[in-house]
């Protein structure tokens, strides 16, 4: 029995005992590629072997969605991942993925990033009230989002059916062209990402009057979020480390401890302030319960858009 119990434990070494690869489902630079890469850099200080990151490209997230839910479910290829990549078949009215929700397994919930309202620093708004109050008044304003299927399209939705706005959403492939057509005067209002008006914010050029979530973002204490004055949002974005379905759960318990004292570091929280990523940890139950609470959420919204299949 001694000698069967120390060949058992040969068999199943230490956790782990080799390079982990996590998987971003977008190119390189952008915000979930930089906050995965912090996340990774964290992690291997924590678990002493190597986390690699790789960015699997294409299919709006779905090709890195699959590459994490096709895999071995060993711990050692992880993703970190949008709630798209994660509940995949709530948009099936946009694109076909080739796995569910049900073959991904929610490890944390880590950081989310901060959808903004934003117009020009020459608009004559300075408060998302001002705009809204001038928006009914002058149906058909152009608001760039990112397409139908995203969070910003979402609450500009939600604006024309309680504000009565009149909004026309303009959709965009990303904030790279968002951006410019805001600057350009070909959109009057964008909502995007606040990464990507950073620097554009403390030059002056433009001004931030709400923004898309449900906390005020340290980095961005004096702008409110669209919840305090009044509109209710179908989900908030959450990027989280997940893997395939079937990952042993002492494997899961491992990673998502190394996650929670990975949140309270000082180190990293500043890393995300820089980005800007909002800190935002959920424990794997609660993270996969916020996954399927959102799914209700995108389906119930997407249905009363006529958008379902």
């Amino acid at each position: 029995t001694i000698f069967l119990g120390t060949s058992i434990h040969a068999a199943s070494p230490e956790y782990p005992n080799r390079t982990i690869t996590v998987i971003v489902p977008y190119p390189a630079g952008g915000v979930t590629d930089l906050g995965g890469r912090a996340l990774a850099e964290s992690m291997e200080r924590h678990l002493k072997h190597p986390v690699v990151v790789v960015n699997k490209v294409g299919g709006a997230t779905t090709v890195g969605g699959y590459a994490v839910a096709s895999a071995k479910p060993d711990g050692y290829t992880l993703g970190f991942f949008p709630n798209s990549a994660v509940i995949p078949e709530a948009y099936a009215f946009f694109q076909e993925a080739p796995y569910t929700s049900k073959e991904i397994r929610p490890i944390s919930g880590v950081v989310a990033p901060v959808l903004s309202v934003t117009v020009r620093e020459d608009a004559p708004w300075n408060s998302l009230q001002e705009l809204v109050a001038y928006a009914r008044k002058n149906p058909g304003m152009k608001v760039g989002t990112g397409g139908r299927q995203t969070v910003q399209h979402m609450f500009a939705t939600t604006l024309n059916k309680m504000e009565k706005t009149g909004f026309v959403a303009v959709p965009f492939s990303g904030d790279a062209t968002n951006l410019p057509a805001l600057l350009g005067g070909h959109t009057s209002v964008g909502m995007m990402d606040y990464s990507v008006l950073k620097s554009l914010v403390e030059a002056k050029k433009v001004k931030v009057l709400a923004i898309v979530t449900n906390k005020r973002a340290e980095f961005a204490p004096t702008v409110p979020t669209v919840v305090e004055l009044g509109y209710p949002i179908v989900y908030v974005p959450i990027l989280g480390l997940v893997g395939p379905r079937g990952i042993p759960e002492e494997i899961v318990e491992r990673l998502d401890s190394v996650v929670a004292k990975i949140c309270t570091e000082e180190d990293f929280q500043t890393r995300m302030r820089n980005i800007p990523l909002q800190m935002r940890y959920e424990n794997s139950a609660t993270y996969e319960k916020s996954n399927l609470k959102y799914k209700e959420n995108i389906l119930a919204f997407f249905k009363e858009e006529g958008l379902m299949k």
